[in-house]
């Protein structure tokens, strides 16, 4: 959950997933609806069901959790930074952790004038946290594991070894750090290059019928919001244009009104695409509702439900009041 996700609202979801689901062998058993509605409002929703995935692989090869991180990078959806926090932080595995947090640390502590993103970087970084977490297992000293080694390490990079203002007069690496030593703490690592976002037109069509109900329909299991329900919507990488989405849904041009009320201007940011949105009112349904169903709002707030997908629905402040 915390991958991409804001401390805040991983706090508000944590607690209710692991009531439903105390347990791997609980989660594996579990109907994949089930997890999307409580990771609703978490975002890339590929996570949980690589969760889901991998409680089941758990269940069927090993039978609990395993301890190793080889093992662990055998599941599905868990790389090596996953595989070496389980294993360090849970069984004290002398198993390395890298991630922007210890890459920007180690990099400044080395005096490596390295983009973070190249491959040698990768390589370099990852050997040296292998090196310096197993000899924190080797260690005698009393507190000192391969777990709170890792720990610390993100905790520095993430509170004093900051990436635009580190406080190297409070670090306690500060004698040994190059960067400090040679005044490149503010070059080290290297500027990250902006990736360019791709432009995704959404038109949701908002259908109600006589007992209130919405007309929705559920996401591929593949993709943008895999899996999350929504109204019926067409995308395009351009702008969509009223006629556009009357002939693709099969209903009047005159009996769509552009609900520009309640999401004026949207602009939805994803990770990779900038989503414009709007919405149309439909006094009647499209043409094709063999795959969509008709749910009540009670219906879908047990259903997973994106944020934007549910400020569509429910209007603009859904996102906060749900």
């Amino acid at each position: 959950m915390l991958q991409q996700t804001q401390v805040a609202r991983v706090e508000e979801k944590f607690g209710p997933f692991l009531d439903r689901f105390p347990t791997v062998h609980d989660l594996a058993a579990a109907p994949i609806d089930d997890v999307l509605a409580l990771w609703s409002g978490l975002g890339y929703y590929r996570r949980a069901r690589n969760l889901h995935r991998c409680a089941q692989d758990i269940v069927k090869r090993f039978g609990e959790v395993p301890e190793s991180a080889e093992d662990l990078e055998t599941l599905p959806g868990v790389g090596r930074y996953t595989a070496g926090a389980v294993a360090s932080i849970v069984f004290d595995a002398p198993a390395p952790i890298v991630d922007g947090n210890v890459t920007r640390v180690l990099l400044r502590l080395e005096g490596e004038d390295l983009d973070p993103k190249d491959a040698q970087t990768v390589v370099f970084c990852w050997s040296r946290a292998d090196e310096l977490v197993s000899t924190a297992a080797r260690s005698r000293t009393p507190g000192v594991s391969p777990g709170v080694f890792n720990e610390a390490t993100m905790e520095l990079g993430a509170l004093v070894c900051t990436p635009k203002t580190p406080g190297c007069d409070r670090c306690p690496l500060n004698g040994a750090c190059v960067a400090r030593r040679d005044g490149r703490e503010h070059q080290i690592p290297r500027p990250k290059r902006a990736a360019a976002k791709r432009p995704l037109h959404m038109a949701s069509l908002l259908v109600r019928d006589a007992n209130g109900r919405f007309l929705v329909e559920q996401r591929p299991g593949t993709g943008l919001w895999a899996g999350i329900w929504q109204p019926p919507t067409l995308e395009s990488d351009r702008p969509i244009r009223k006629s556009a989405v009357a002939k693709h849904f099969g209903v009047a041009s005159e009996a769509l009104s552009r609900d520009d009320a309640k999401l004026e201007g949207l602009v939805w940011e994803t990770s990779h695409r900038t989503v414009h949105v709007s919405v149309y009112r439909s006094g009647s349904p499209p043409r094709n509702t063999s795959e969509r169903r008709w749910l009540t709002e009670r219906e879908l707030d047990r259903r997973a439900l994106g944020s934007l997908q549910r400020r569509i629905l429910f209007g603009t402040d859904a996102v906060e009041g749900r």
